[in-house]
């Protein structure tokens, strides 16, 4: 026999969110993206000036090394196409190139030794002093010199035109014929060509 007193079923609870709730939800979320989008731009942009500064003491680096390795006087110039099959040097551009200056004229020619290519990204300019002249040539000793002998004092400016971050500028800077160092720069989002000394 069914027990008539039996406790009544409790109904079943109803579990997730409501239409109301998803949209304040979504409006939170919203507001806070607006809020850290300019953060994150200065990030991004900070993140592609450190890369390319990095490359630019790289590429230095490396010619130095290579003409103390090999005996041979070394240049690292900018290039407008560092991946072509015949790179050039040029007088502002979006990567370098490092080659053995075998005929010393300052120019890579498809029968001297590439050593190196390299790009950089995005809106990134890259951008020399008038010591540098588009290029560096170390010397077999690992010394870099100016047009008149002595050792080199030069600039080359790894610039974004953009106010996120506010120091939109990073020179490396050449002293002494072979130390390479890094500066950080504001320049009120311009890229303008810098001094010989940073």
């Amino acid at each position: 026999m069914a027990n008539r007193y039996a406790a009544p079923a409790t109904p079943r609870r109803q579990r997730g969110v409501t239409l109301v709730e998803l949209m304040v939800a979504l409006t939170v979320l919203a507001i806070l993206a607006v809020a850290a989008m300019p953060n994150l731009r200065a990030i991004v942009n900070a993140g592609r000036l450190a890369a390319a500064a990095n490359e630019t003491v790289a590429t230095l680096q490396s010619a130095r090394v290579e003409a103390i390795r090999l005996n041979r006087r070394t240049v690292a110039c900018l290039s407008a196409a560092p991946n072509a099959d015949v790179p050039a040097c040029s007088a502002a551009g979006n990567g370098w190139i490092v080659f053995q200056d075998a005929n010393r004229d300052g120019q890579y020619a498809a029968a001297e030794r590439l050593i190196r290519r390299a790009t950089v990204s995005g809106n990134v300019q890259l951008l020399g002093s008038a010591a540098f002249a588009n290029k560096v040539t170390f010397n077999a000793d690992g010394m870099a010199r100016d047009a008149g002998g002595s050792l080199l004092n030069a600039v080359v400016s790894v610039c974004l035109p953009t106010t996120e971050p506010q120091e939109n500028e990073r020179d490396v800077s050449i002293s002494a014929g072979s130390r390479v160092r890094i500066t950080r720069k504001g320049a009120a989002g311009k890229c303008l060509a810098p001094g010989d000394k940073p």
